[in-house]
């Protein structure tokens, strides 16, 4: 049976180690004669100095010749060397845009405040605090005294409203007696019908006067309270600007939260607010690292021209550690949909815009401007630019510019394969020489 022939490239190998063993055995051979040639001379000096002279033009001409071998050596092989061409292209990951399962998730970020807001107030003017009842954090029930005012003013306020309705009766009580009488001489001629009109109009202004005279006595009395501050609502007391001793003058004393109901004002981006749906659930963080749900009561009436965000306003169950007050930060997952999704490491941004690198079968790379959706973990929804199947560069894709050669490293789809998948055997691949 014949012997293959060996490969071209091995007997130019064999060439190569032959001709540098020759040339390393012709200059060692030249160097060594040299060598001994210069040494008897250097023998043959007659005195010390001249032989130690000799001798480092001895060391100095044998490192000579060893250069010049190594340099007749590098250069050998001449047009029989192997050239590999290098490439220039960057080697970048790729990414096959896929359907995923996605699940959208609103970031949220509010701050918590009282359902209702009740505001109470000072029942009268120029009232002067002498104890307080409640204090912050207190629960009060509906029409609880606050607060004790100076009764010695509230009831000045009562008498003097008093007065007014007693001179009230009085001239309301004159006016329909002059009346009467004018009526009963109406037709004895004693009076003009004018006349008389005027004393029947006389009475009932007196009787509107009286009316109005009761009514003011009826609201000192119902502001005063007896002359106390009490609570329109059942709830908790949340602030109090109330002092002892204080004069007020209709100003604020107190803040209560309604039946102790709290939510949160979350502000929401302009292309989320339509995402939320009334009754969602959101997880809200507090300080301490501890969570709370709340439920969407109402989404985003209006969006702020400046900011771009819009409130959105979720109840909080009742006996959590939130109070009111607090900033919270907040994530609002959405139902899941099968959405084209890559990594966001694949997404670039130029003034806004965001773009991805798309690689095509001649591993140029062209920039494709694309419009996001939502974000789930490390993937993002696609809505327009990419098409399934299409292949994206991953990592890399910073450093790239419109019409670049790339050299793909892998290609995966943007999916995250199964747990459970089985993996394929690993494939044989070809020896190659290395490429730059």
């Amino acid at each position: 049976m014949n012997k293959p022939d060996r490969p071209e490239i091995f007997n130019k190998a064999g060439d190569l180690l032959k001709r540098a063993a020759d040339a390393g055995g012709t200059a060692m051979k030249s160097v060594g004669d040299a060598s001994e040639a210069a040494w008897n001379r250097a023998i043959d000096a007659p005195d010390e100095a001249g032989k130690r002279r000799k001798a480092l033009l001895i060391l100095g001409g044998g490192i000579a010749a060893i250069i010049a071998v190594l340099f007749v050596v590098s250069r050998l092989g001449g047009d029989g060397a192997v050239h590999t061409p290098v490439s220039t292209a960057q080697a970048v990951s790729v990414i096959e845009v896929a359907s995923r399962g996605v699940t959208p998730t609103v970031s949220l970020n509010g701050e918590a405040r009282p359902v209702r807001d009740i505001q109470v107030a000072a029942p009268a003017s120029g009232v002067r605090i002498l104890e307080i009842l409640v204090d912050e954090g207190d629960t009060v029930r509906a029409g609880q005294a606050m607060a004790r005012l100076d009764t010695n003013v509230a009831q000045a306020q009562i008498r003097s409203a008093q007065a007014n309705v007693a001179e009230a009766e009085s001239a309301a009580i004159r006016a329909r007696d002059e009346y009467e009488r004018a009526e009963s001489i109406r037709d004895s001629g004693a009076l003009s019908a004018e006349a008389i009109a005027q004393r029947r109009a006389a009475a009932v202004a007196a009787d509107a006067r009286l009316a109005a005279a009761r009514a003011q006595l009826q609201e000192v009395n119902a502001r005063l309270g007896g002359g106390y501050v009490r609570a329109p609502a059942a709830g908790l007391v949340i602030d109090r600007m109330a002092e002892v001793g204080r004069n007020v003058d209709g100003q604020v004393l107190f803040r209560i939260a309604a039946d102790n109901r709290l939510e949160v004002a979350a502000q929401v981006a302009e292309a989320d607010a339509l995402a939320l749906t009334e009754g969602q659930t959101a997880e809200f963080t507090l300080v301490d690292g501890s969570t709370v749900e709340g439920t969407l009561r109402r989404g985003p009436a209006s969006i702020d021209s400046r900011t771009r965000t819009g409130e959105a306003l979720f109840s909080l169950p009742s006996g959590t550690r939130v109070r009111a007050g607090m900033y919270l930060r907040g994530v609002a997952h959405l139902q899941e949909r099968n959405v084209p999704a890559i990594p966001q490491s694949s997404v670039l941004y130029d003034n806004g815009q965001a773009y991805v690198y798309v690689v095509g079968d001649d591993n140029l790379v062209r920039r494709t401007e694309v419009r996001l959706g939502a974000r789930d973990g490390e993937y993002i929804e696609i809505l327009s630019g990419l098409d399934i199947g299409q292949r994206v560069v991953g990592a890399g894709a910073a450093f790239l510019q419109d019409g670049d050669e790339v050299r793909p490293l892998a290609t995966e789809a943007s999916a995250a394969p199964s747990a459970t998948a089985p993996v394929p055997p690993a494939q044989p691949q070809d020896l190659r020489g290395r490429e730059g």
